[in-house]
């Protein structure tokens, strides 16, 4: 229960300044949590080619409840998508996360499949 409550304290103050239209202030906290929550920046992770990036998030290191708060922040991070290639690999490492619920812990969600769709529907778009 302290990792739910936890999670959902992470994503309500981080969705809040986003929605309030703070980007920086977004920007900031995000990069703090992702620091603290996951021992990772931004940069890293989306340096991480596809096959390194699914090890890590397969790895016993993170738990589900951090893998499904990692995807909903690195979704968010992304939105509005546009048309580039920081937006393509935030993408792509949600759909891992996403596959790695599915097939490792067994979780999907409605937000899950909803997200997935707009993923699927934005590399339509940009194929």
């Amino acid at each position: 229960m302290d990792d739910i409550r936890k999670t959902a304290l992470i994503i309500e103050k981080i969705f809040g300044v986003k929605g309030k239209g703070m980007v920086n202030e977004f920007k900031q906290e995000f990069d703090k949590t992702l620091q603290n929550e996951y021992a990772a920046e931004l940069e890293q992770l989306l340096a991480l080619n596809q096959e390194d990036f699914e090890a890590l998030i397969k790895s016993d290191k993170y738990s589900a409840e951090t893998l499904v708060t990692l995807s909903q922040m690195l979704y968010v991070f992304a939105e509005p998508f546009e048309q580039n290639e920081e937006t393509q690999q935030l993408l792509t490492k949600v759909i891992a996360i996403l596959d790695v619920l599915e097939e490792k812990y067994h979780i999907q969600s409605f937000d899950n499949i909803t997200r997935r769709n707009a993923i699927y529907k934005y590399f339509d778009i940009t194929l």
